[in-house]
């Protein structure tokens, strides 16, 4: 089949049948999701298995214990075990004992201890340990990130968010503007930043109306650890079709311990950077700063039956955001400083009801402000945005121990959260090739969101069987409120100052005719005789008898005319079932199925009226998801494992996109040509006689006024996701990697016109296919995706000294851009969505990583250093116009595809630069991405009580590397071809000490 035709698992509805009757009949267990696993064998002086041994497993912080029995095989796995240190021991039916094993298990991980019981007091453990690194019985590929590496590593911002780029086929999403969301960090599997999850102890922890990233934000101190999951994860991970960050946070224990820190920067001590320091107005002092400063306390309780785990964090910063666009005053860039706040507040207790109930109870919150945002590449700072947030969560799980094979886990959330944000002018828009200033046509936009989640799940054991089956219910009530620019906001072709010449207002008779349907013809660029006056200055700008130019007029004149409200109630259910299978010691199955549901639909009256379909979409209810993976001990030495994996993996449609549909459902957003209607109207007119006396003397009319919809289906997205690859291990402490995947992405949100313009009349309006009405811009899922990678990694580990290296070539593809990254984008040709093929925001072709943390060998120094290379990201050649008059100036040049970057043939592009008056390009060139950052850290002692700290040196951009991004992609921009912005910091030093005892 066709990697671009329909996908082999839709409907499958056989094969759901048929793992569905297998799960029936296997019984198996284990709970995987916040929690680890221990496995293994005990056999009797003889060799063979015993039977009916009993196993004990003691948590060491916690003093929590937990048994297990030994089936026929003499096999034993005990699941839902806490991550941590566990003193573990086996004991024959008879009373013999096995011996004492100390194992430290990962989340996530599956521990493997093998026992053999002698008679009398003698005792002997045999442990069949796997080499360095690798674990047998894993089938999913991840990326794991515990307390060795976030303290061993250079983390920017404290935000652990950013580790996830070690590993190569993790890649950074490219800077861009989300209207005031905050972007999303990485990207998955070729999806975009939305397609990812993310979970903060079992549970779910995403933006619901963006995606983009963490609802609620956890500090780096209340962090344990976290896996990345990237692909073949099991049923009971979903709504993600990229990863899945699975985090869990820390707890307290028999032993009190506390500690403090603060970090910080200088700005004197900080680069700017040459981008910044080649800006107007800006110096070598351009640079940001940052401080924070936080404690965390943990201890007993109760010993061995209560724990407290509390945390404070606060982080400000002197944010730099440079840009180029030329403002109002015509001055082409310059620096935007911005301040931020974050706090952080968290509480934890922990339970240990009796021998069987453990009880966690956590309240978080977290308060974030930010300026700045939006401003970048050709946005100036008029056109920003400030932003407030704050959420609070109140979260529980009881795990339950009902016998030694079985195990439940509930877990419940009370969330709420906070979103404000506010646009930093409130002037007319203005929006030219090389730059946007005044206010945005989103003035403003409040938002409140409370979610509850109960999630519940049961997992048991039989013989080699794990079986877990569970149920998650969120539900969200989101109200949003919004303002649009009350002063409108003006679309221009070119960046020639407006000039009417001495006449005044031009004369539709007095511009040279143009060929049907080109209403930016070359003649449009010549100089239009208008005397006004023989022999007089008519506009007392010194020039007598000035010629006019029409094409200084702007061509779109925007008014949005609403103050909505709405209120998003929605529903989503999820149902699983699951086993993992030893099917021989040395061969894992995992296969299971997943059911999702999201219960949100629009109201009927969203619908646009017109003779073209839209809106009315119901409930996507057939998103059955099965998957299935192995993992193979290839060789009997167990140094090499062969893992693989298939299956459907459901996402969510965020709810922004149908958010942004019922909020302009009784919204009219008018459009007015006046280049067309050759009568002056610019944002100095509006700004000498107010809005409202220009809106009096205009009409718009409903042919020309843009509409937001849905298409009559909204179908939920999903990827089909193949994977196969093998760890081989060199020699004790190393282990090679070897993966290849294929992703093939369907349904993906993407936006088009479903009433795009066919024609224009002679005054060179434009006529919609439906007459009456104007653009329906709709939110459809007939996007698809497909992305192809092969990676190669190394991983070495020593004691506290360890070592990673990760390459991955990659591509990327889709159909159509994130519909709200960067402002609507509508297809050129909405008839010809296939036609948008091209390489995704997302692609880069190459990407290494090398990260490690080692001692220097003398005073007590040591070293910790990532460095990242990465190929240049694509950009899109657009006119700078809007060519099919739709309001929207994301069209290309005629034989440019979407995306093409610096292939994109310069003949079209040169055409319409000379039309413009610009000189031509030779040549289309990015820069790769290279980054090094690097920690340097020395402990020292506090007292003899054991007490201690250590003080810390972080560099980020250690070369001072200019990585340039956002690549102007406007043929009409003087900056055409050029970078807008940084894909990474210039080089910052941050100084930190950490104590505690």
């Amino acid at each position: 089949m066709d990697g671009r035709g329909r996908p082999p698992w839709r409907p499958a509805r056989h094969v759901a049948a048929l793992l569905a009757l297998a799960l029936s009949v296997a019984l198996p267990a284990a709970a995987q999701t916040v929690s680890a696993s221990l496995q293994g064998t005990v056999r009797g002086a003889d060799g063979a298995p015993l039977a009916d041994a009993v196993i004990t497993a003691r948590h060491a912080a916690t003093g929590v214990v937990r048994t297990a029995l030994t089936g026929a095989d003499g096999r034993y796995l005990v699941g839902s075990l806490p991550p941590g240190e566990w003193i573990v021991t086996a004991t024959s039916p008879e009373g013999n004992p096995g011996g004492e094993r100390i194992v430290t298990l990962a989340l996530q991980q599956a521990g493997r201890v093998d026992f053999v019981v002698l008679s009398g007091l003698a005792e002997q453990v045999d442990v069949k340990g796997t080499p360095a690194l690798l674990e047998p019985r894993r089938t999913a590929t991840e990326l794991r990130i515990d307390d060795m590496k976030v303290d061993a590593l250079p983390v920017q911002g404290r935000a652990i968010t950013q580790l996830a780029l070690l590993d190569s086929s993790i890649v950074a999403t490219p800077p861009g503007a989300f209207f005031g969301e905050r972007g999303a960090v990485f990207s998955a599997n070729g999806q975009g930043g939305r397609a990812n999850a993310y979970l903060v102890d079992g549970l779910d922890n995403g933006d619901r109306v963006s995606s983009t990233t963490l609802n609620s934000f956890f500090s780096q101190q209340v962090v344990r650890e976290y896996v990345l999951m990237k692909n073949s994860f099991a049923p009971e991970f979903g709504r993600a079709s990229g990863g899945v960050m699975n985090v869990v946070t820390e707890r307290g224990e028999n032993d009190f311990a506390a500690s403090a820190f603060v970090q910080g920067s200088r700005r004197e001590f900080n680069s700017a950077g040459e981008f910044v320091e080649g800006l107007p107005g800006a110096t070598a002092d351009d640079s940001g700063e940052m401080g924070a400063f936080g404690l965390k306390l943990g201890g007993p309780l109760a010993r061995d039956r209560a724990f407290y785990f509390a945390a404070f964090e606060q982080l400000t910063s002197d944010d730099v955001y440079p840009y180029t666009g030329v403002d109002r005053n015509g001055v082409a860039g310059g620096v935007l400083r911005g301040a931020s706040r974050s706090t952080n507040l968290f509480l934890r207790t922990d339970f240990n009801l009796s021998e069987s109930d453990l009880l966690m109870v956590r309240l978080s919150g977290d308060r974030r402000s930010s300026e700045g945002l939006n401003v970048g590449g050709i946005t100036t700072p008029e056109a920003g945005f400030a932003l407030e947030e704050e959420d609070w969560q109140f979260a529980a799980a009881l795990t339950s121990v009902i016998s030694p094979t079985v195990v439940n886990e509930f877990r419940a959330l009370v969330g709420t959260s906070d979103f404000g944000q506010r646009a930093n002018s409130t002037r007319p828009g203005v929006e030219r090739p090389s730059g946007i200033f005044g206010g945005n046509n989103l003035a403003l936009q409040d938002r409140t969101e409370q979610r509850v989640e109960l999630l519940d799940n049961v997992a048991w054991t039989v013989g080699a069987h794990q079986l877990k089956a569970g149920i998650d219910l969120l539900w969200t009530r989101t109200r949003a409120r919004t303002a649009f620019n009350p002063n409108g906001n003006f679309l221009y072709a070119t960046d020639r100052p407006f000039e009417p010449g001495d006449c005044g207002d031009l004369l539709a008779s007095q511009v040279p005719r143009c060929p049907p349907g080109d209403p930016y013809c070359a003649e449009l660029a010549t100089p239009v005789p208008c005397p006004g006056i023989p022999g007089v200055d008519d506009d007392g700008d010194g020039l007598v008898d000035e010629p006019g130019r029409i094409d200084s007029y702007p061509f779109v004149f925007q008014y949005i005319d609403g103050r909505p409200e709405v209120t998003l109630d929605d529903t989503q259910l999820a149902l699983f079932v699951q086993d993992s299978w030893q099917v021989h010691p040395r061969l894992t199955l995992d296969y299971g199925l997943r059911y999702d549901l999201a219960s949100y639909v629009l109201p009927g009256a969203i619908t646009v009226p017109s003779t073209i379909e839209n809106g009315g979409a119901g409930r996507d209810t057939n998103n059955l998801a099965p998957r299935a993976a192995f993992s193979w001990l290839a060789t009997p030495d167990g140094k090499t494992i062969v893992r693989g994996g298939a299956g459907v993996f459901y996402d969510k449609i965020p709810l922004g996109f149908p958010a942004v549909s019922a909020v302009t459902s009784q919204t009219e957003i008018g459009l007015i040509f006046p280049q067309g209607l050759t009568f002056e109207i610019t944002e100095d007119v509006v700004e000498q006689y107010g809005i409202d006396l220009i809106l009096s003397g205009l009409v718009f009319p409903e042919n020309l006024t843009m509409r937001f919809s849905t298409a009559t289906e909204l179908d939920t997205p999903y990827a089909v996701q193949y994977t196969l690859g093998a760890d081989r291990a060199l020699g004790q402490y190393g282990a090679l990697t070897l993966e290849a995947v294929r992703v093939l992405g369907y349904h993906q949100v993407m936006m088009r016109d479903l009433n795009p313009v066919v024609t224009t009349d002679a005054s060179g309006m434009p006529i919609h296919r439906d007459p009456a009405v104007g653009s329906i811009a709709a939110i459809t899922t007939e996007g698809r995706t497909w992305y192809s990678g092969v990676t190669l990694g190394y991983r070495w580990s020593r004691g506290s000294d360890w070592a990673s290296a990760s390459y991955t070539w990659s591509k990327a593809e889709d159909m159509a851009p994130d519909p709200l990254k960067g402002g609507i984008a509508l297809p050129p040709d909405s008839d010809d969505v296939e036609g948008e093929t091209g390489r995704s925001d997302y692609d880069r072709r190459h990407r290494l990583v090398l990260s490690g943390s080692c001692g220097l060998g003398f005073w007590g120094l040591r070293v910790g250093a990532a460095a990242q290379y990465a190929s240049a990201t694509p950009f899109n050649v657009t006119t700078g116009r809007d060519e099919n008059l739709d309001g929207i100036t994301s069209d290309r040049p005629e034989g440019v595809g979407r995306n093409q970057g610096e292939d994109s043939p310069l003949g079209p592009i040169n055409e319409l630069r000379r039309e413009a008056g610009l000189e031509p390009v030779d040549e289309l060139s990015t820069e790769p991405f290279l980054q090094v950052d690097l920690r340097l850290s020395q402990p020292f002692p506090l007292g003899d009580g054991g007490a201690g700290g250590e003080w810390y040196l972080q560099v980020f951009n250690l070369f001072d590397r200019y990585n340039p991004a956002m690549i102007d992609g406007r043929v009409t921009s003087v900056n055409f071809g050029e970078a807008l912005g940084l894909a990474g910091p210039p080089r910052t030093l941050e100084l930190g000490l950490r104590f505690g005892f």
